[in-house]
């Protein structure tokens, strides 16, 4: 039996060998990878490309001849291949969950009462263009429910006001918030077992902020503020606690943003992501199990290592 990355980049597992094979819209075809292009073909965090990212990886699946359990960067996306009947799809929540928690405005409602977060209001498309908001000292953060990646997160304010409209589809729900200027982004992979929860280091992420607020990097070699560090974890653990409670076990991501001396929640991201190539390179420094082990021993229900002496780590004052 082979493990097999499905995924976005194969540079996601480039720093361990848990993985024998890998299917990857950008890789190199080299050292058991079936990749699609050599550079990004599309922007596959974007939902509107979710078709030609399953189109490729059932093409790919094809090629796997062996007996193969697959682990996915994205469990949910990967379940909806037509995946053959030597393979199988493991390390997978319960679609409930999933759905839950790639819904962005769900998610909030579930947190709200013990998480500090932004205000916000629930609008269709017509409706956010009825109201007479004043820009002239504020913005406002548009989002669809569903999307990673800032693809479908629109900053609106008076200079992108035209660009904006033309985005926004009538009928579908939006969330509105108040744009919080000189805030700073934040994310923490968590992992969540039967009984242990554990967090790995926190990144400060790099954002591209246009008409789309939209991630482009991670940054970890950062130092928090001790008051920011403190809350991450405390509010960290208590997600995660609630999740745990839930039924939901293995990776999954939390985006922060710290502003006006709070922390406040945005959202959850129940898969791997894009920085976790560099968080298995902080493991594998540290000697300590990859991610991707990791994440199988959660799913596994037995006890998660120590981390909390790894580098960078969240503990670290």
């Amino acid at each position: 039996m082979i493990n097999v990355f499905i995924g976005p980049k194969q540079k996601t597992i480039e720093n361990n060998n848990y993985f024998d094979k890998s299917i990857t819209l950008v890789g190199d075809n080299e050292n058991g990878n079936i990749a699609l292009a050599s550079k990004l073909p599309f922007d596959y965090w974007n939902p509107d490309n979710e078709e030609k990212e399953i189109k490729f990886y059932n093409e790919a699946l094809l090629k796997i001849e062996e007996p193969a359990i697959i682990m996915a960067h994205n469990p949910k996306l990967v379940s909806k291949c037509n995946i053959p009947k030597n393979c199988q799809l493991k390390y997978k929540n319960k679609d409930n969950l999933l759905n839950l928690l790639d819904d962005k405005i769900k998610t909030r409602e579930l947190f709200k009462n013990f998480i500090p977060m932004l205000e916000y209001r629930i609008l269709t498309g017509e409706e956010i263009f009825k109201n007479n908001f004043n820009f002239e000292e504020k913005s406002l953060v548009i989002q669809l429910p569903y999307g990673s990646g800032g693809s479908k997160t629109y900053l609106f304010n008076k200079m992108r006001g035209d660009d904006i409209k033309s985005l926004i589809i009538p009928n579908e729900i939006y969330s509105l918030s108040e744009y919080q200027e000189n805030n700073t982004p934040y994310n923490i992979h968590c992992l969540i077992g039967d009984a242990d929860i554990c967090l790995l280091p926190p990144s400060e992420q790099d954002l591209e902020i246009t008409n789309k607020i939209e991630y482009i990097g991670s940054f970890f070699v950062i130092k928090i503020p001790d008051v920011v560090r403190r809350k991450m974890i405390d509010y960290s653990i208590k997600i995660c606690k609630k999740l745990q409670t839930i039924g939901y076990r293995g990776i999954l991501g939390i985006d922060w943003i710290y502003a006006n001396g709070e922390l406040y929640f945005i959202e959850i991201n129940p898969r791997f992501q894009g920085s976790t190539r560099q968080v298995d390179l902080l493991l594998k420094k540290s000697n300590l199990p990859s991610i991707f082990k990791l994440n199988e021993i959660a799913f596994n229900g037995e006890k998660l290592p120590n981390l909390k002496d790894m580098l960078f780590s969240i503990y670290n004052e």
